[in-house]
């Protein structure tokens, strides 16, 4: 993955070593440093200084396990799983990394920051 520019919208709102992600402008993301200061990172950034903090897909607790499967997600095989849009925006919320930003060194594993 060499841009990982497309997929950082699906994640405003998420933490990363820098504060919250606020928005993106073009190439620019807006990081909320605490609560009263916004400052702005070039995305080329990210993977450098600056990391998303994510969860993987097989962290999923029970709990959300169920409801995920409530939400619409199919797995198939040989095929791997399908999506509704409602399990996807699910697991979005879950904070999980739907785009291999992790192995891809532009997001940390939160399992593994605690």
């Amino acid at each position: 993955m060499n841009n990982p520019g497309k997929y950082l919208c699906f994640y405003i709102g998420c933490n990363t070593n820098k504060g919250i992600l606020a928005g993106i402008k073009k190439d620019v993301l807006f990081i909320e440093a605490d609560q009263q200061s916004i400052e702005e990172y070039d995305s080329k950034e990210v993977g450098i200084s600056l990391f998303l903090y994510l969860n993987q897909l097989n962290d999923l607790t029970t709990e959300h396990r169920k409801q995920l499967i409530k939400e619409g997600v199919v797995i198939g095989r040989p095929h791997g799983y399908t999506f509704t849009t409602s399990a996807f925006l699910y697991l979005l919320s879950l904070r999980i990394d739907m785009f291999g930003l992790i192995n891809a060194g532009y997001a940390r594993d939160l399992k593994g920051l605690t």
